[in-house]
C-alpha cells in the first residue's frame, strides 16, 4: 500500500468520525425532547447539556429543563478544582417527545 492510498484512508476515516453530532433526527417546536436536571448534592456543580451550558454553580435542591434534539446527548457536570463531589459525565439517549431525569447526587 503506498503513502496516498494510505493518506485518503486516513483522511475519509477523519471524515466520517467528525460527522457524527449525536442528532439522529430534529424535532418539531413542543415535540422535543425534554431534560430535567435535578442536583440533590452539596455542591454546586457547572452544568452542560449537548455542549451548551445550561447552569454555571447549579444551586443545591435546584432543578434545570431543557428542550434538546433527538439522539444521544452529552451532560457533563464540572466542579471547582476542590470540591468534596465527584464529577460526572453522562449520555442519554432520547427520542422526539421523551422526557428524562437526571439526578446529580456527587458521588
Amino acid at each position: 500500500m503506498n503513502k496516498s492510498t494510505l493518506l485518503g484512508m486516513f483522511a475519509a476515516c477523519a471524515l466520517f468520525a467528525s460527522c457524527d453530532d449525536g442528532v439522529t433526527e430534529v424535532c418539531d417546536e413542543g415535540n422535543k425532547a425534554v431534560i430535567t436536571i435535578f442536583n440533590t448534592s452539596l455542591c454546586t456543580p457547572d452544568v452542560s447539556v449537548g455542549g451548551d451550558d445550561v447552569a454555571t454553580d447549579m444551586g443545591i435542591l435546584s432543578t434545570e429543563t431543557v428542550e434538546v434534539d433527538a439522539g444521544d446527548v452529552d451532560i457533563e457536570f464540572s466542579l471547582a478544582l476542590i470540591s468534596l463531589c465527584t464529577a460526572l459525565d453522562t449520555t442519554v439517549t432520547v427520542a422526539c417527545g421523551d422526557t428524562v431525569y437526571v439526578e446529580f447526587d456527587g458521588v
